[in-house]
């Protein structure tokens, strides 16, 4: 899986600004970026936490690529943990790698991924 997903035709790529702090739930109906700080729910076809980014939450999206910190509960179909990924929670996943150096705590759970 490369970390920089194709955008689908109709969503598009967005990008949250590092040193950008956001909180609630979020929707993307492409790809998001997420080099900032973010509480609370993301939803999109594809999620990159980037090396300077840290999330509190639940991720949901059929592409995740975390490099940052994540706090919570991952639900994605192809998932990546790049070496420098630091992530506290549950990950349920349909396919999950996860690089050498990248640190988990937590439960994986292999299952079919839905769009919620």
């Amino acid at each position: 899986m490369d970390d920089k997903f194709p955008a689908n035709g109709s969503g598009g790529r967005s990008h949250l600004g590092e040193g950008s702090r956001i909180t609630g739930q979020l929707y993307f109906p492409g790809t998001v970026e997420l080099p900032g700080y973010v509480k609370g729910r993301v939803d999109a076809t594809a999620i990159v936490i980037e090396t300077t980014g840290e999330v509190e939450g639940d991720l949901h999206a059929a592409s995740i690529a975390i490099k940052g910190h994540f706090q919570g509960q991952v639900t994605g179909g192809t998932v990546k943990l790049h070496s420098s990924a630091r992530v506290i929670g549950d990950i349920t996943y349909e396919s999950l790698s996860i690089e050498s150096g990248a640190v988990v705590e937590g439960k994986c759970t292999r299952q079919p991924f839905t769009k919620e």
